[in-house]
């Protein structure tokens, strides 16, 4: 009978410890032991282990490892996750977790991890210069690849003094969910300082290390090019654009210490055309902007040189089989109220041919004269500015000779080149055609008796043109090819071989 019950209880103790084993221990997860830069409000993860549907897990928060005094102590059901909060920065803290199923599991490892202490600074990077007067300060919203969660608001401050206590002083506060804030009417030329601070009612963490950085102290100016030449009375001037600003002031001057303004004002844009210049004057410019604070300086003025003349286009100098009644072509000015164009059998121009004023507005003129073929002529151009006091006349241009085409019949020769190619020719040659005006042309293949012995007709494009010519049924001799364009007729001689 002993025996009986010595094994009976030891079956029953057997049993006892078997379901006490049945409870294991949880396994951390995350953060990882000794992690940095977790968040106020992080979340303390671990691994699920089996149980029933009334499994618990107690979880212990404390700031020292032997957990005598725990800041969180909870136990909740079959939840793997606990979420914190206010926790203090630059602090920390060790946690632990165990089970409960009817009996208690042994309590897991203990790891610890360390809320963070400052952010990171993002922009104007530390050192940046030529920032503008209305500058956003920004700051990482990470920290270690983790979003920042868990704080309630940033302070911020910028400021002149790199003790952050001049009257010049930019603090104020945002949400904690906000990484950026605008600045507005900074010192131009200024060299600032700035922090940010995380916090949240609980505590706040440190400033971080200041960042450094210039305002811009000047306009940056685009066109035109330092040195410019040949400038219109009314050129366009630019610059580029500047944040945070009210105003740009310009200034023209016709000497490089603005002691004789031209032109001045103030404008929002960025650009204004010149008013008041005259002809083949060197100017300087500059250009400066403002807010309600304070100006930039002049920065480094640019110089340009007003134009002085026309500048002929065509007929080019020297050209030759010009048209008859040929459009002249120049290039085109602004801010003038007129063009003056002359035509002259003489370099002189004593004795003129033509003597036209043009639209100011164009940059072309039809001779309507006819001149006399073969000869050759010299044309010149001026242009004139504003009446008034600035009332001016440019230099006339250098004068450009050209001589005119042949004429034969009725007319003049509309193809400015004709050239017949190979020749002496077999099975094909080639004809070259310059003209300065579309036509219609007709060519014809005429033998030494008058006969036509090929006609074809094309038309022809302003330019150079090449047409072929099929002699496979030709015989060999001489030929005359008679090219007419719009009436007007051209001969040349080709040899058949």
């Amino acid at each position: 009978m002993k025996k009986v019950l010595f094994v009976l209880m030891f079956v029953v103790i057997s049993l006892g410890l078997a379901a006490q084993t049945l409870v294991y221990t949880p396994s951390l997860n995350s953060p990882v032991d000794s992690a940095t830069d977790q968040m106020p409000d992080v979340v303390l993860n671990w691994d699920a282990v089996s149980g029933s549907t009334n499994l618990q897990y107690q979880v212990q928060l404390a700031l020292t490892p032997d957990f005598t005094s725990p800041i969180v102590d909870v136990t909740q059901t079959l939840l793997t996750g606990y979420q914190t909060s206010m926790l203090t920065f630059n602090t920390m803290y060790y946690w632990r977790v165990r089970a409960i199923d009817g009996a208690t599991s042994d309590w897991s490892e203990v790891w610890c991890f360390t809320v963070f202490n400052t952010v990171i600074l993002y922009r104007p990077t530390n050192n940046a210069d030529d920032q503008e007067s209305n500058v956003n300060l920004q700051w990482r919203d990470k920290l270690s690849g983790i979003d920042i969660t868990g704080v309630e608001f940033f302070h911020y401050q910028a400021d002149t003094s790199a003790n952050f206590d001049s009257p010049l002083l930019i603090a104020g506060t945002v949400d904690g969910d906000v990484f950026l804030v605008p600045t507005e009417w900074l010192r131009f030329g200024g060299h600032y300082y700035w922090r940010v601070q995380a916090g949240h009612s609980g505590s706040s963490g440190d400033w971080t290390e200041p960042f450094e950085f210039d305002v811009l102290d000047a306009v940056d100016l685009s066109s035109p090019a330092n040195n410019a030449t040949n400038q219109v009375l009314n050129i366009l001037l630019r610059w580029k654009v500047v944040g945070g600003i009210l105003s740009y002031n310009y200034e023209i001057a016709s000497d490089e210490n603005f002691s004789n303004l031209v032109f001045s004002g103030e404008t929002d844009l960025l650009q204004i055309n010149a008013e008041f210049l005259m002809f083949g004057i060197d100017y300087w410019w500059r250009v400066r902007s403002r807010h309600q604070n304070d100006t930039t300086t002049w920065g480094d003025p640019r110089k340009f040189t007003s134009i002085n003349t026309v500048l002929l286009t065509a007929p080019s100098n020297n050209q030759v089989n010009v048209l008859t009644t040929p459009t002249m072509i120049w290039k085109a000015q602004t801010g003038i109220t007129g063009f003056q164009l002359q035509i002259a059998t003489d370099i002189g121009f004593t004795d003129l041919f033509y003597d036209i004023k043009p639209d100011p507005d164009v940059a072309s003129a039809k001779v309507s004269k006819k001149m006399d073929p073969q000869t050759d002529y010299f044309w010149r151009m001026r242009a004139f500015s504003d009446g008034g006091p600035t009332a001016d006349t440019t230099d006339w241009s250098e004068p450009w000779k050209f001589t005119t085409g042949f004429a034969q019949g009725i007319g003049d020769q509309k193809a400015a080149a004709f050239r017949i190619y190979p020749n002496p020719a077999n099975g094909q040659a080639f004809l070259k055609i310059h003209v300065q005006e579309a036509a219609e042309a007709q060519c014809k293949v005429i033998d030494l008796l008058g006969k036509t012995v090929l006609e074809q007709k094309f038309s022809l494009n302003i330019g150079e043109n090449r047409q072929a010519i099929n002699l496979d049924n030709i015989r060999q001799g001489i030929y005359i090819i008679r090219l007419t364009i719009d009436g007007r007729t051209m001969n040349q001689k080709l040899v058949v071989e």
